[in-house]
């Protein structure tokens, strides 16, 4: 029993960790986006 929550805990750090760095590419992207928009 004590196994599976600890996996279920990594998973969940994992799936935090790949949410907020997708969201973080995001961002990076966007703001480039804007930063193009305004050059042009």
């Amino acid at each position: 029993m004590q196994k599976t929550k600890k996996e279920k805990g990594i998973t969940l750090i994992a799936l935090v960790t790949t949410i907020l760095f997708s969201y973080d590419e995001k961002l990076k992207f966007s703001n480039s986006k804007g930063f193009l928009l305004q050059t042009i």
